[in-house]
């Protein structure tokens, strides 16, 4: 009895045998307790998360799990060091060590329901980003996990009584060629940003125009770069922060398709048939259910060309879809075509009419030139 009282009472460093077993003895208590806290806590709010109809419940107590588990052998090393009479200076090591992992854990935590806490917040961001809450979402959570971690070496670190601004603004000064270097990749982001969550200039499927560009459809939009379809079948992509100072024409935006053409007839055409062509054609436009009577319609007798008086059409249809419009201008222009030989009149082409004055003067002035000619003719 009075060997094991020395050997319980042996000092090892400061701290006795006994000190030493009755630590091991609570820390081992506190991981005994950490596995009963898995079995019946965490597997119960695990069972309870699957009766939901989200998983969101069930990806934050996956989260939480490593965390709280980790909480228990925190609070063993706390008794331990509360228990055990250690030196002052080793105190104060060892406390700083429990304060490390105490902020440790807190930021370990929020960084690990960064993801599932995200969920809540899909569709504000489809509402918001549109086309792009995907990768807004991936900068954000980046963006998000970056800052924690760089919170809690912050926060580890000022335990120790270090403080760690003077070596994050030398990394700035550094940083700065970096930053030079990526202006561009900076401008493009901006300028989608400012695209698709300020100005929404177009979206997916939108034909569009810019004179950096020309037409096409968009095809995909990113936080960097637009692509765009052309009409050739062959795909263009635009950095965002050139396109974002261009001006832009959305023609998926028409609220109405334009139809403007000009009908030359013959100079032969009388005024009574051009009334009677003009007043056809109106009654044919005001009769179509396609055309949109709410916007300008007109049908007027505008120049006396070279070849023809020309008639201008201008209207609008209801539909702006390209293939639908293109039928109608088809049907149209072959009513228009119909009313015109109703009329008794004709469509005019480019021509050229040579009117002699008078034959015998130009006898009289040329007449080898025209006895020449007649014996050749001959």
């Amino acid at each position: 009895m009075d060997e094991f009282k020395t050997v319980w009472t042996s000092d090892f460093f400061g701290i006795t045998v006994g000190e030493m077993a009755t630590a091991a003895v609570v820390l081992f208590s506190f991981i005994l307790m950490r596995k009963f806290f898995v079995r019946t806590v965490i597997s119960r709010l695990k069972r309870w998360a699957n009766l939901t109809e989200t998983d969101i419940d069930d990806k934050i107590i996956k989260a939480l799990q490593q965390p709280l588990m980790f909480l228990f052998f925190i609070i063993g090393l706390s008794f331990t060091v509360n228990w055990i009479s250690f030196g002052s200076h080793t105190e104060i090591i060892l406390i700083r060590i429990i304060k490390s992992l105490i902020a440790f854990t807190i930021f370990w935590t929020g960084f690990r329901l960064v993801d599932p806490v995200s969920m809540f917040f899909d569709r504000l961001l489809a509402r918001l980003a549109g086309p792009v809450a995907n990768e807004v979402k991936n900068y954000l959570l980046k963006f998000l996990k970056v800052f924690l971690f760089g919170s809690g070496v912050v926060a580890v670190l000022a335990q120790w009584g270090i403080n760690p601004w003077p070596y994050f603004a030398g990394i700035g000064v550094l940083s700065l060629p970096f930053a030079f270097a990526a202006k561009d990749a900076v401008s493009n982001l901006f300028g989608g940003v400012k695209l698709i969550l300020i100005d929404r200039a177009f979206s997916v499927g939108d034909w569009i125009e810019a004179p950096s560009i020309g037409h096409g459809t968009v095809e995909q939009i990113t936080l960097s770069t637009v692509r765009i379809r052309k009409f050739s079948k062959a795909l263009q992509s635009v950095p965002n922060g050139i396109i974002a100072n261009a001006a832009i024409t959305n023609w998926s935006r028409m609220s109405n398709r334009r139809v403007k053409m000009d009908i030359g007839l013959v100079y032969s055409t009388t005024s009574d048939q051009f009334e009677t062509i003009l007043r056809n054609i109106k009654t044919f436009i005001s009769e179509d259910d396609r055309v949109d009577h709410s916007v300008t319609e007109m049908v007027h007798l505008v120049a006396f060309n070279a070849s023809s008086v020309d008639i201008n059409l201008y209207y609008f249809t209801k539909t702006t879809d390209w293939v639908l419009w293109r039928g109608i201008i088809e049907e149209h222009m072959l009513a228009f075509m119909k009313v015109v030989a109703d009329a008794g009149s004709s469509f005019a082409f480019p021509s050229q009419s040579i009117y002699v004055e008078d034959l015998n003067n130009i006898e009289k002035s040329y007449p080898n030139s025209l006895s020449q000619t007649d014996e050749s003719e001959l």
